[in-house]
């Protein structure tokens, strides 16, 4: 899976980076065909927002939250990510189950 990571406004620091790498790189758990992954962090106003777009094999998942703090509007983008590709990831199984058994 490729990772981008990328800082609006504002200048990355090395432990953020660490911190979106090392839980970005978990959710292939919930999905193994993941292509690639963007990750923008930036300000709106007062809130952190963090944009997240996966693409996974005939999708493509864009997200987006905002909070008061960036690892937790992060956090609340990877929580939906995780819910997002299991459903992807169950209707792919279901309709190769019912290709399979229409066969």
């Amino acid at each position: 899976m490729e990772l981008t990571i990328t800082a609006r406004h504002f200048k990355l620091k090395e432990d953020l980076r660490d911190y979106v790498e090392e839980k970005s790189r978990k959710l292939s758990r919930y999905h193994d065909g993941i292509l690639d992954m963007e990750v923008l962090l930036g300000w709106e106003k007062q809130d952190r927002v963090v944009d997240m777009v996966i693409n996974v094999h005939n999708k493509r998942i864009v997200l987006k939250e905002s909070s008061e703090d960036l690892r937790k509007s992060f956090d609340l983008a990877l929580d939906k990510a995780e819910r997002q590709l299991k459903r992807h990831k169950a209707k792919n199984r279901a309709v190769e189950k019912d290709v399979i058994n229409s066969a």
